[in-house]
């Protein structure tokens, strides 16, 4: 990497700064651009009301849809790979996202909370969320993602440990009609969507949208060890997603179905065997309620309902010409409702207390062989949880603020939790903003590791109702520094420290169980510089991160340093833009004792044409330009420690608006 990345900072620098000197002013920009690149961007997820990111007690990056077009994300766990901190991978069934440097295998983004217009996605049987191509959205449909690093429990209660990904998604005015838009990629995929929005006169405010993905995936991928996966790795994706408004009511939802492939088969089944698949579905429907009072008073109500459907078929042969499919069966429904209530007093003190209760009532994970039929588990529950919060919001001096609040949370199978946040701001000078912030989280356990028991006698499964809830304190300063008027530049060191993690322990009969073994603990910096002039804009950013997880003796896909480059410019007024995003990451350990993949770097370059047409946009990304050959670690059950990336690739979408 030596000399190309000692030269990108300054090329960074050098090219933002010729834009803001030579760049020959387009037309007017539009308001999405005029967002893109405002001064001073506000954030609602990291105290649950809007504030200046200055303000936020958090590290926070905002990215919208402007940014989602040039840079030609796909999925929102890629958009989240291309931030500091944040590491993507996908091992051909899920993509899982790791933040500062804590990604364990089998860890489907359980510690980071991911909310679509603040609904709750993590689900209640393992808490996964999916940010791949298992998402509740479209990337087309999303008007912004806000990114709040660090523990957020005392606000958001479960899950929140590492960040909270809070996904905004479009409003009817955002479209004003029709959307058509089609997609074509390479490995046979073609995709194709649907949307209507509009604000009517009379208030009314409505979005609807529909898509469907098909995929063959590759031909043929060789994996060292096992063999030949031929024509193994389709995927079909459908989504639904609605929204409509009145007044102060705001009625959502989302429908998703994935069946995705698996080239590489799992534990249990045998290698290069036809059909053998993960079929998820997720739904939610939410009515929110949100209302500003003559005195300073917000209200805000929401009651929810949400749905996760899983089902997979795992072959295996037990002779030559007898094969026997194994089937999970799993289905989780639950609803609840929040409340919260916010009011400044005495013009300093704005004080937010808020309520939360979920109720699952129904968990059940069935495993079975048929053809002949077998039932190796029927696992089901019930369970409840609450929660209550008071974040009080003090401004002591017109440039410093404190911020300190906490959440108890109460679950029927281990009891109660209590997590504070403290976070003291202080902005001595124009342009210059330090963070000092303290803060404590908490992930449940879930009802996969504390219920199922399955499969006596083969591969036994035990549950832990007894298991603890892992917890995480973590310090952090942050120091946000505008340059000038073109540049601002963020420091973040931190230290994580956890206790009483989750992970899967195997006794030398066999026997496999969830337990709390070991602690973990992560200190790192990122540092990051964004720069802007008119329609150019860019961020340069390094990570350096340190980890230490009990039971490994090197965390699997932790590496130590990540160095990411985006960059969009115009290349003819306001109708033809490039963007360009490399991405270097250094090598990691899998969970193979002693066993590495090698550091890679790619770079993807995308072009966005509009207003040739009214209406019409044309995006061609070439993704892994070069052509990079670089695997991700794996994680179980999925048979093999590492898996093949794509190569070079490229993705042709239209989309026309009327």
């Amino acid at each position: 990497m030596n000399a190309y990345w000692l030269l990108t900072p300054a090329l960074f620098c050098s090219c933002l700064s010729a834009y803001a000197d030579d760049a020959q002013l387009g037309e007017e920009s539009s308001d999405e651009q005029a967002v893109l690149f405002s001064e001073l961007p506000s954030v609602f997820s990291a105290s649950r009301h809007e504030q200046p990111i200055t303000k936020a007690p958090a590290s926070v990056d905002i990215i919208n849809s402007e940014q989602i077009k040039r840079y030609g994300w796909r999925t929102i766990s890629v958009l989240l790979g291309s931030l500091p901190g944040f590491i993507s991978t996908y091992d051909r069934a899920y993509h899982h996202n790791g933040v500062r440097g804590f990604a364990p295998p089998g860890d489907y983004n359980t510690r980071i909370l991911v909310l679509i217009d603040g609904h709750r996605v993590n689900e209640n049987l393992q808490d996964y969320a999916g940010l791949g191509q298992d998402a509740l959205v479209d990337m087309e449909n999303i008007e912004r993602v806000e990114v709040v690093r660090g523990p957020a429990s005392s606000l958001y209660g479960s899950s929140a440990l590492f960040a909270v990904v809070n996904v905004i998604t479009q409003r009817g005015r955002d479209l004003q009609g029709v959307r058509l838009s089609g997609d074509m990629a390479s490995y046979d995929t073609h995709r194709g969507q649907i949307s209507y929005g509009k604000k009517y006169a009379n208030g009314l405010e409505t979005f609807l949208s529909a898509s469907h993905l098909k995929s063959d995936g590759h031909e043929n991928i060789t994996f060292p060890g096992l063999g030949k996966a031929l024509n193994l790795d389709s995927e079909q994706v459908e989504r639904l997603h609605g929204k409509l408004a009145w007044e102060d009511f705001t009625l959502s939802g989302s429908w998703m179905g994935r069946k995705k492939f698996l080239p590489m088969g799992t534990t249990g089944t045998t290698f290069g065997e036809s059909n053998t698949y993960y079929h998820d579905r997720r739904a939610y429907a939410d009515l929110n309620y949100h209302h500003n009072f003559t005195g300073d008073w917000e209200v805000t109500g929401r009651a929810f309902w949400d749905s996760y459907q899983f089902d997979d078929d795992l072959p295996y042969r037990v002779s030559p010409t007898q094969r026997i499919v194994n089937k999970d069966s799993w289905l989780g429904q639950w609803f609840g409702g929040e409340f919260l209530l916010s009011h400044t007093f005495f013009d300093k003190h704005r004080l937010t207390l808020g309520s939360e209760i979920r109720r699952n009532f129904l968990q059940q994970m069935v495993n079975n062989d048929e053809n002949p039929y077998f039932l190796y588990a029927n696992n089901r529950q019930t369970s409840s949880i609450y929660g209550i919060y008071l974040q009080d919001e003090w401004t002591i001096l017109d440039n410093l603020s404190l911020q300190a609040g906490g959440r108890y949370d109460h679950y029927d199978n281990f009891g109660g939790t209590f997590n504070p946040r403290l976070g003291l701001i202080y902005e001595p000078l124009n342009g210059t903003t330090l963070k000092l912030l303290y803060g404590t989280a908490f992930r449940a356990p879930n009802a996969f590791e504390s219920v199922y028991t399955c499969c006596e006698g083969s591969t036994p499964w035990i549950g832990n109702s007894s298991l603890r809830p892992e917890q995480i304190e973590t310090y952090e300063i942050v120091l946000e520094q505008r340059i000038n008027q073109y540049f601002d530049l963020r420091v973040s060191p931190y230290y994580n420290r956890l206790t009483n993690l989750i992970n899967l322990t195997v006794s030398p009969g066999g026997l496999r169980q969830f337990q709390n073994q070991g602690n973990a603990e992560a200190h790192g910096l990122e540092t990051q510089l964004k720069g802007h002039y008119e329609n150019f804009e860019g961020r340069l950013s390094h990570t350096f991160q340190q980890s230490r997880i009990g039971g490994y003796d090197t965390p699997p896909n932790a590496p130590q340093h990540m160095l990411k480059l985006n960059l969009s410019a115009p290349l003819w007024q306001d109708k033809l833009f490039a963007g360009l995003e490399v991405q270097y990451v250094s090598s990691r350990a899998t969970t193979t004792i002693g066993n590495r993949v090698p550091n890679y770097s790619i770079t993807n370059l995308t072009l966005l044409s509009r207003h040739l047409l009214p209406g019409l946009e044309l995006t061609g990304g070439l993704y892994n330009l070069f052509n990079e050959h670089y695997v991700d670690p794996a994680s179980p059950p999925l048979l093999p420690d590492a898996i093949s990336q794509d190569g070079r690739n490229l993705r042709i979408r239209l989309s026309y608006e009327f």
